[in-house]
């Protein structure tokens, strides 16, 4: 039977000094709330479709700029699941 995931906000990976992963979902918030404000969204809250439109804006970013989207989100995934 798999376990279910506990969020731990103040776990941190790397330095004892480094972000805590509250810290980081903070920061994150922000990114989705502005890239909403940008979008003419304003006063949109935090939700699955906020993050999504900004994964793909993100994906578009990534066409323009030559870089591999999908390479990116995998390494990111790495990233993440390192973290938790």
């Amino acid at each position: 039977m798999k376990r279910a995931f506990k969020f731990d906000e103040n776990k941190r990976d790397g330095l004892p000094d480094g972000p805590t992963n509250g810290a980081r979902a903070e920061q994150a918030e922000c990114g989705v709330l502005a890239a909403s404000e940008a979008r003419g969204e304003g006063g949109q809250e935090l939700c699955e479709d906020a993050i999504r439109d900004l994964l793909a804006d993100l994906g578009h970013l990534c066409d323009r700029e030559g870089w591999s989207f999908p390479a990116i989100i995998n390494t990111a995934k790495k990233d993440w699941r390192a973290e938790r």
